[in-house]
């Protein structure tokens, strides 16, 4: 008897089904990582935009500032740290009067999936004016 050789087996109707359900198996795995990769992303462009709007507002109330510091300071925040399609999806804007600055964003991420809906959300954050 040669190494190797063993008792020869006659292939059936059923040979090959493994591979197919193992290839359906690992697709669907592959759409679950892109979904829940999708998801990380939306929570770390949160936290990107939530970050951007306390800096702005903070900027805006500083003694002195001038009425452009809070979205300059935004702008800069989002331009460093969330580019691209999620960058371009920010609409923000500064309010205030003379106790205190508010800065306010409309946020839209795109799905990247097709049949998932986009992430939407708004997000604000103030700030007291400092006084002299």
């Amino acid at each position: 008897m040669t190494v190797g050789s063993g008792p020869r087996r006659d292939r059936g109707p059923s040979d090959g089904f493994a591979t197919a359900g193992f290839i359906v198996a690992v697709g669907f795995s592959m759409l679950f990582f892109v979904l829940l990769a999708n998801l990380m992303a939306v929570q770390y462009g949160r936290g990107v935009v939530r970050a951007a709007l306390d800096e702005g507002a903070r900027h805006g109330a500083r003694y002195g500032a001038s009425g452009s510091a809070c979205q300059d300071r935004i702008r800069e925040v989002l331009g460093g740290l969330l580019g691209g399609a999620m960058g371009s999806g920010v609409s923000y804007r500064c309010e205030g009067d003379s106790r205190r600055t508010m800065a306010l964003a409309e946020v839209v991420f795109p799905a990247w999936l097709p049949g998932i809906p986009e992430f939407r959300f708004q997000m604000a954050a103030t700030a007291a004016v400092e006084r002299e």
